[in-house]
């Protein structure tokens, strides 16, 4: 194979990446056939509730990593802002680039994130330059208050550039994100107040440029982790502001926030949760629809002729492989693809292919601690998430983090192992010695 495809489509097989509607690599999973792969049309599922309401919709969104979420939520936004439906202006934010994902989260860094982005849009709109336009805009006005309302914010340690660095400053300073929250919290009540006119104000002109009014979808929260000295401060500080419908959260406007996918264990109501590529009845049967949207979601990234020069005269039989391998995790596939044109050799050998397989197993291995083994057995026998005790609960929250739980929808929901996880020699081991009760047999 030539350096140059393989340069190509090792990049159009980034894990990774996001794309947008009009990406020739993006396949609609939901409208591929008849039999839905993942249980319903999920954009369909999301915008029909908001393009029918006539009062502010409030949605928690997740998805494991790599699940197409993320993809799902720009095919949402396209949709909702379509003349001929909802006509809204869609308000896209990528937490990553807002909000420090590795430490615990809260209020005021969310709301202020929201307003900024929402203004941004809405200059945008209105032809404005928002560089120039948001110096007298909401964050500086936010800053301004903060100011008067704590003097200790006037010390040089606190000081910001500009209002509209607001934002991107309590992202990288710790020490002022956090004296903006106590500020905000000792007058919480003033600060939603004022945030929730803003919106108002800022909806008004939206519907003054002829859209129907707004929709914040705040995306990338579900990225949201620590590192092991603070995992659970972080995914309980999630747990706090999106507990109990998340009032705090609420705008006069349409919202749709994406969460961990841990907090599902947390009894959340009316989280919509995004499931795997189904490959397989929750009975073990085989869907021959899964694996064949699976199959289309690697010909749009690599055509046929080129998995033949990747993978050899062998390379549906290799590809079938790959996909029940990935157990339908999306970014599993596109990752096997990746690793695959890596290598220097080409069409790749049977013991290649297994090398690339063993590496991601090695690291499910690595993330997998001895005591989830017998809870990993049990979603493998029961298919459920059962969670009896805090033990359960600390292994429901890495394991589904991590990706080594996944989630599939016929009728109701399910859950299984990721195929490398069933592989770690202990969980098989818990498998085999669980009783008979517990898989209902």
């Amino acid at each position: 194979m030539e350096f140059s495809t393989r340069k190509r489509y090792y990049n159009r097989c980034d894990p990774f990446e996001s794309l947008s509607p009009d990406d020739d690599r993006n396949v609609d999973l939901d409208e591929l056939g008849p039999e839905r792969v993942r249980g319903i049309n999920w954009v369909e599922r999301l915008a029909s509730r908001i393009e029918l309401s006539n009062k502010p919709v409030f949605e928690l969104f997740t998805g494991l990593p790599g699940s197409g979420k993320s993809t799902e939520l720009r095919r949402l936004t396209a949709r909702l802002s379509r003349p001929d439906r909802a006509h809204m202006l869609p308000v896209l934010i990528d937490a990553d680039g807002v909000l420090d994902l590795s430490n615990p989260i809260d209020i005021p860094e969310i709301i202020a994130a929201i307003l900024h982005r929402t203004e941004e849009c809405i200059l945008k709109e209105e032809g404005k330059d928002p560089g120039t336009a948001l110096e007298d805009g909401y964050l500086t006005r936010l800053w301004n208050w903060l100011n008067k309302t704590d003097i200790a914010l006037a010390r040089a340690e606190y000081q910001i550039p500009s209002g509209p660095k607001l934002v991107a400053e309590m992202k990288t300073r710790p020490t002022l994100r956090q004296r903006v929250r106590e500020t905000v919290a000792a007058h919480l009540t003033t600060f939603l107040g004022q945030a929730r006119e803003e919106m108002t104000i800022l909806e008004s002109r939206a519907t003054a440029l002829d859209r129907s009014g707004i929709v914040v979808i705040f995306d990338s929260l579900e990225k949201l982790r620590g590192i092991s000295s603070n995992w659970d401060q972080v995914l309980e500080s999630a747990e706090r502001i999106f507990a109990s419908g998340a009032p705090y959260l609420q705008l006069p406007v349409h919202v749709l926030y994406t969460i961990p996918p841990a907090l599902v264990t947390r009894r959340f109501e009316q989280v919509q949760f995004m499931p795997m590529i189904k490959l397989r009845e929750r009975d073990g049967i085989s869907f021959q629809p899964g694996i064949d949207a699976a199959r289309e979601l690697i010909r749009r990234r690599v055509p046929d002729e080129v998995l033949i020069e990747l993978l050899g005269p062998k390379a549906e039989e290799r590809v079938v492989e790959i996909i029940r391998w990935s157990g339908g995790y999306p970014r599993e596939i596109v990752r096997l693809l990746r690793n695959a044109f890596a290598l220097s050799t080409m069409p790749i050998s049977d013991d290649d292919l297994q090398r690339i397989i063993g590496e991601i197993r090695d690291a499910y291995r690595k993330i997998v601690p001895e005591e989830a083994f017998e809870w990993l057995a049990q979603v493998a026998l029961d298919h459920y998430l059962t969670i009896k005790d805090d033990s359960h609960r600390k292994a429901a929250d890495l394991m589904l983090q991590n990706n080594a739980v996944l989630r599939y929808l016929n009728g109701g929901d399910w859950f299984e192992l990721h195929p490398a996880v069933h592989e770690i020699p202990g969980v098989k081991q818990a498998i085999e010695t669980a009783p008979k009760a517990k898989s209902g047999e």
